[in-house]
């Protein structure tokens, strides 16, 4: 004799929603914990990335050879590998963005009407500000990329009064010449001033953004909050220190001139 059938007893379906990965992303992303959670993650993607990439800038330092075959490598070695991870890294940039921006009208709209006397008494500046200095950072990022990689506005001389754009420089092997390219930005006084700016915003950024990432996956608390306290400081001032030794030290001449030809 066959089972009866269990059956609803108020006779209501079970709702049935949208499956698959599309619908599932798209429910985390509209999410405010969601978001909150993809910021943090591309944040800390962001901060790992810039930790790499000054990195690879130190090796101009190592003289003309060190730097351009860095870059060479980059450029010819990983091939398609490259254009892939510069693809992975804009969308992981440009998510980040909006997000925050996302969430952070979100949270205006949902309180048009400031508090009477708001709690900032934990709060910092650079908390505060973090909206405002994430701005500034991707406004210098862009101008960052049409100086060394689209532009190259600047130019320099290579001999018999001839200019030629820095994005055109090539050293005695052939290979773009960014070791020239660097220094010759950076004994330019007004960039160095720029550029010196927008790492300290930078700085003021990550100091927070790296320590409220931990907290926004959960990771801290009373016991790890001194060690991911100490973290944020270590990678923001890492960055800072080590940008601003790259920036200041070719403008003081620490570097041995350039000897660029153009090809």
């Amino acid at each position: 004799m066959a089972s009866p059938t269990v059956r609803n007893p108020k006779a209501i379906a079970p709702p049935v929603g949208p499956t698959g990965a599309a619908p599932f992303v798209r429910s985390v992303v509209d999410s405010s914990v969601g978001a909150k959670v993809l910021v943090a993650l591309t944040g800390l993607g962001l901060a790992g990335f810039a930790v790499v990439h000054m990195i690879g800038n130190l090796k101009v330092f190592g003289g003309p050879d060190a730097i351009n075959h860095y870059a060479d490598f980059l450029k010819h070695d990983l091939g398609a590998l490259i254009w892939i991870a510069r693809a992975g890294l804009l969308g992981v940039f440009l998510l980040h963005i909006a997000l925050a921006i996302r969430l952070t009208l979100r949270a205006r709209a949902a309180r048009p009407v400031p508090y009477a006397h708001p709690g900032r008494v934990q709060a910092t500046a650079a908390s505060r500000t973090m909206i405002w200095s994430g701005a500034v950072v991707g406004l210098f990022i862009l101008f960052h990329l049409a100086h060394f990689t689209l532009l190259g506005f600047q130019k320099v001389e290579v001999g018999g009064g001839k200019m030629v754009p820095v994005l055109e420089l090539k050293d005695a092997k052939g290979r773009h010449d960014v070791y020239s390219m660097v220094v010759v930005g950076f004994t330019t006084p007004w960039l160095c001033v720029l550029y010196v700016a927008a790492q300290l915003v930078l700085f003021v950024h990550l100091l927070h953004g790296v320590q409220s990432a931990f907290q926004t996956l959960g990771l801290k608390n009373n016991r790890f909050a001194p060690a991911i306290r100490l973290l944020g400081v270590a990678v923001a001032a890492t960055i800072l220190v080590g940008n601003l030794v790259i920036v200041i030290g070719i403008w003081a001449g620490a570097v041995p001139p350039i000897t660029s030809m153009a090809r």
